[in-house]
């Protein structure tokens, strides 16, 4: 060891064993549906590569398609970019960590994002071709005998020996491809769950949150949401992607937010965020380090997770980076992101994804980000507990002036005694007043206080006519007098010792109306 001080000595070795294989296959994508955002962002990736050369006009001539075949049980993601030249597939599909994108504008650039699927099928194909002359390649990878000779003790071999074992390279007839194109197909995938992997539901609603898809048509925000883009002259790609040949994928937005089945609310409009990137030594323009949108709405309460929009959420390229909490940290308290909608898309390359791309790596750039979303999520808190207090409030005017109907009923009803219908009078009198300093709140504006006021002018013409006369002939008037006090207290009664007015009022008119039918009788 003291000789290592003295000069330096080479290591001449350097091993790679074969289970760094297993740990950039299984380990990194621990959620089966990640293999899908892989491999689309690869897709991606070719669509614009060959765009730039001139094979393909622009993006809406790129095309990525899912094939998902129950019966052979199969998954096929197949695009039209710029493919793989017969030089370069075995070299490409073969490396570890030796992607040419580093450093471009390109998605992905750590060149392991296409073993994702091989922990999770029996057999993992890749097929290409970058032109209509060039012959169709076939690489294919027989996971079943990876997983065995990954857990085999006896097995000597390293990284590169294990990939020549369960590898085959062919050419293959492919007479209906592109002219250029990538495969990229699972045969046999794991039933896991619901069978996930090949469930159409479950895969178009996570690319519906993840993938780089339009929003849907009939998204009204949609265009003042590309014009927060189109000020910066940030560009938002954008892809075909269908699955089966069904209709393409769309962001899920849409204006209204399905809380329940009996509640629902409504987006109401949309505000610009911008996060500066750090100011240079030289105290040049800052740049933005970040763009995007929050969609304001009623704020009812936490969004569920169905709905697919909840959280303020994070993209590069167009493709979503973690999940809907990955922002928490910049709410006061954690619950007002599951309250909100909007996104943020990433332009600050510094501001880079984790190999899993479930978070971004640490930074000051990324420690820059949140100190300015700070301020962003407070705002939300904000308006999360202003929607609260006017829900209590709104709640509060409901309660009292459904009691005062009710109370209006009884009174109406004309079965208790004069005293006590007084009595009620002056509670209506004391309810109403309450009415008007719940209506009286600063959170209430517009419409809706025009509303509240509307409904207390109502109660109050309705409480102006409600007199001794007003009131409707009883069955009760055509019995002896004594009997008339002695109804009357009992029906009283009966509604000071029930819980619900309502229930009370609809027995008493019950009893009413057999004393009417009885007294028709005795008449009779």
């Amino acid at each position: 060891m003291a000789s290592l001080n003295k000069a330096h000595t080479q290591i001449s070795e350097i091993v790679v064993g074969k289970d760094i294989l297993e740990l950039l296959s299984s380990s990194m994508y621990v959620d089966p549906l990640t293999i899908f955002r892989e491999y689309i962002q690869n897709a991606a990736d070719a669509i614009d590569e060959a765009v730039t050369v001139g094979h393909l006009a622009g993006r809406d001539d790129g095309r990525i398609e899912i094939s998902l075949d129950h019966i052979t049980r199969r998954v096929r993601i197949r695009d039209n970019g710029i493919g793989v030249s017969e030089h370069d597939f075995a070299r490409l599909l073969t490396s570890f960590g030796a992607s040419h994108k580093r450093g471009t504008e390109s998605r992905g650039f750590r060149g392991v994002g296409r073993l994702a699927g091989l922990g999770y099928c029996q057999e993992l194909i890749f097929r290409s071709r970058a032109s209509m002359e060039a012959p169709v390649l076939e690489l294919a990878w027989d996971c079943k005998q990876l997983k065995k000779l990954l857990t085999d003790s006896s097995y000597e071999g390293g990284l590169a020996d294990i990939v020549r074992d369960v590898t085959t390279l062919k050419m293959v007839d492919e007479p209906d491809a592109p002219d250029s194109f990538f495969d990229v197909e699972l045969l046999r995938p794991r039933r896991i769950g619901k069978d996930i992997l090949l469930n159409e539901s479950v895969i178009r609603a996570y690319l519906a949150q993840v993938a780089p898809v339009p929003f849907s048509s009939g998204f009204t925000f949609k265009d003042e949401i590309q014009s927060i883009f189109d000020q910066l002259d940030f560009e938002l790609p954008v892809y075909t992607i269908v699955i089966n040949d069904e209709e393409p994928i769309c962001r899920p937005f849409s204006d209204s937010i399905e809380y329940s089945e009996l509640k629902r609310g409504h987006l109401q409009d949309v505000e610009p965020v911008t996060v500066f990137a750090q100011e240079d030594d030289r105290g040049s323009k800052r740049k933005v380090a970040a763009i995007g949108w929050i969609a304001h709405h009623d704020y009812q309460g936490a969004i569920p997770t169905a709905a697919g929009i909840k959280g303020l959420r994070a993209r590069v390229g167009n493709i979503q980076i973690g999940e809907d909490r990955l922002f928490l940290d910049v709410f006061p308290e954690e619950r007002f992101n599951s309250w909100t909608v909007g996104e943020l898309h990433i332009i600050d390359r510094r501001i880079s994804p984790n190999g899993r791309r479930d978070a971004f790596d640490h930074s000051p750039q990324l420690k820059n980000l949140h100190s300015q979303l700070v301020p962003v999520g407070a705002k939300i808190a904000r308006y999360c507990r202003s929607s609260s207090q006017v829900r209590n409030r709104l709640k509060q005017f409901d309660m009292g002036s459904q009691k005062v109907e009710e109370t209006f009923d009884i009174i109406e009803q004309g079965a208790i005694p004069k005293r006590r219908q007084q009595e009620l009078k002056r509670e209506i009198g004391a309810k109403l007043q309450e009415l008007k300093r719940a209506a009286d709140f600063d959170l209430l504006q517009g419409r809706l206080r025009e509303s509240l006021a509307e409904r207390i002018s109502e109660l109050e013409g309705k409480f102006e006519k409600l007199t001794d006369r007003a009131i409707a002939e009883s069955p009760i008037d055509a019995l002896p007098r004594h009997k008339q006090s002695v109804y009357k207290e009992v029906f009283d009664l009966i509604y000071e010792c029930s819980q619900n007015h309502t229930v009370a009022r609809i027995l008493i008119d019950k009893m009413l109306a057999r004393l009417k039918t009885v007294g028709e009788a005795k008449e009779y």
